[in-house]
This record gives structure tokens, C-alpha cells and sequence, in this order.
């Protein structure tokens, strides 16, 4: 078996930003294909020859290993939550119920409580809740499942879930599920990674890269917009907002192909949408 190294990753990126833009420039196409080849004819040199050989975590044992890290810097996180927190704050009051499902850390959680709404964290990480209770101990967090709540139907005003439901190969039980416990007109918002990030390589990667460890990651499957329209029909929810987030430049600069091929990595992110946020009501 071959070695996953990081020429493979350069050479995509400025693959991608050619063909995204090759019929507005030829002295730009020019600049791609002569990054191209330096690739090439490097891949003995670092960093085009850094192993990387990424290595896939189930998702108990990837939020484990993950969970003492997962509150540090995340570009793809800040992003989200310059959308998100705005709606949150436009629909919480005190008093509310609210439900952050599959809350990790307690980040979203964390925002409900300080507009007033008694609130619930669910996940089904242990290593991620024990956190989330340190930081936030007045706040009732449970184990458990978003396609099995452990609540009764019609239990909370509003909910959230944000960048979760992609590690699920179909969100349709899940979506149902938080249907279930929502009151009659009560919102759901989902936040989560949008298809173009995967056609850019991207993944739930964590950890960083070190010489004593492979890249590590969990898996993000692609949710088109049929999937998650068909989901909304079926559990009874209207769609309110759907908002497709841009790549920030905050997220192109922690590309690392930025640190190689700035102009390739900005070529082939700038204007792909990086996150979806959806808001639906239940009928």
C-alpha cells in the first residue's frame, strides 16, 4: 500500500483552483499549471513529501481523543457561529425550553442559558459532556442519541444541532426524532457542513499532523439539499431560512495549502459555501 503524502493534497487544491477559474485568466492558468509542476517535480522535498496518511475514527473513539482540543481555535466553527448565534439570539427568550442535541462541548448550550432558556445538552460522547459540565454546571446535560432522544414528544420550544448530523449517513431519523420533541411551532435549527467542503478535501480532521501520529478524522458524509428537503417534509417542518455560509478568508488562511500555494488555495475556496444553516419550524 502506498503513502499518503501532502503532494497529493497540493496538487488537488491547485487543480481545483485551475479549473475553477481556467477560462478567466490564461497568465493565471499559467501560474496554476507552473505550481502544478512544481509539485511534481519536488515530491521528494518537504513539505510536498510530509506523510500524512490519514486514518479514519469512529465516532465514539474520534470525539474522545478529540474532546480535550475541540474547544481550541476552529475557523469552521467561528464561521458557523457568526451566522448562528444571531438566530439563536432572535429566538430565545426567557423561559423557553431548549435543546442543544449533540452539544459536545456545551458551546451552543452555553448561548441558550445566557438568553434565558432552561436548557438541555444531549450527546453521546462522555469524554465531550464531562467538559460541557465543568464549564457549565447549572445546565442539565444527558448521554444520549440524536436518532433515539431520550425525551418525551412536544418537550422543548426550541432546538439545535450544529455540525453533527453529517456523521450520519442519512439525517431523515434524526430530523424526525427532533420533530418529535419540539412543541407545535416550535424551531429547529441545523447547522452543518455543506457537500462543496468535501469537494475540497475536507473532512472532521483533528489533532493536527505530528511525526507520531497519523492525521486523524471523522467521517462527514454529504448531505445534498433533497436530502435534507425530503427530511423536513417527512417529520413535518417548514423551512423558515436556509443560508449557504461562504469559506471565510480566516478558513482559506488556515488552508494548508495557503502556506504553499496562497493564490491556488484563495482560487479554489474563495465563494464555495462552507456551511449550512437551516431554520424549520414544526407545523
Amino acid at each position: 500500500m502506498g503513502t499518503v503524502t501532502a503532494d497529493h493534497y497540493l496538487a488537488g487544491i491547485v487543480g481545483l483552483g485551475l479549473l475553477r477559474n481556467w477560462y478567466v485568466d490564461a497568465d493565471t492558468n499559467a501560474q496554476r499549471l507552473a505550481e502544478l509542476a512544481e509539485t511534481l517535480a519536488r515530491v521528494d522535498e518537504f513539505p510536498y513529501s510530509l506523510v500524512l496518511d490519514p486514518a479514519e475514527r469512529d465516532l465514539h473513539v474520534g470525539y474522545e481523543e478529540w474532546s480535550g482540543i475541540y474547544d481550541g481555535p476552529n475557523p469552521m466553527i467561528e464561521t458557523e457561529e457568526r451566522v448562528v448565534h444571531p438566530i439563536l439570539r432572535d429566538l430565545a427568550r426567557p423561559g423557553m425550553t431548549a435543546l442543544d442535541a449533540a452539544c459536545g462541548t456545551g458551546r451552543q448550550a452555553a448561548l441558550l442559558h445566557e438568553l434565558g432558556c432552561s436548557t438541555v445538552g444531549l450527546d453521546q460522547s462522555e469524554a465531550m459532556l464531562s467538559i460541557a459540565r465543568e464549564k457549565l454546571p447549572e445546565v442539565r446535560f444527558e448521554v444520549g442519541d440524536v436518532e433515539h432522544l431520550p425525551f418525551v414528544d412536544d418537550e422543548f420550544d426550541l432546538a439545535i444541532v450544529s455540525l453533527a448530523l453529517c456523521h450520519l449517513v442519512d439525517p431523515g431519523d434524526a430530523v424526525a426524532e427532533l420533530a418529535r420533541v419540539l412543541r407545535p411551532g416550535g424551531v429547529l435549527v441545523i447547522t452543518d457542513p455543506h457537500p462543496f467542503g468535501a469537494m475540497v478535501g475536507g473532512q472532521a480532521f483533528y489533532g493536527g499532523i505530528s511525526p507520531t501520529r497519523p492525521m486523524t478524522w471523522v467521517r462527514n458524509n454529504c448531505h445534498q439539499a433533497s436530502t435534507w428537503l425530503r427530511s423536513f417534509r417527512s417529520a413535518g417542518l417548514s423551512v423558515e431560512e436556509c443560508i449557504e455560509e461562504p469559506f471565510s478568508d480566516q478558513q482559506i488562511a488556515s488552508s494548508p495549502a495557503e502556506l504553499v500555494f496562497p493564490d491556488a488555495a484563495k482560487a479554489a475556496l474563495t465563494g464555495l459555501a462552507s456551511v449550512w444553516v437551516w431554520v424549520v419550524r414544526k407545523d
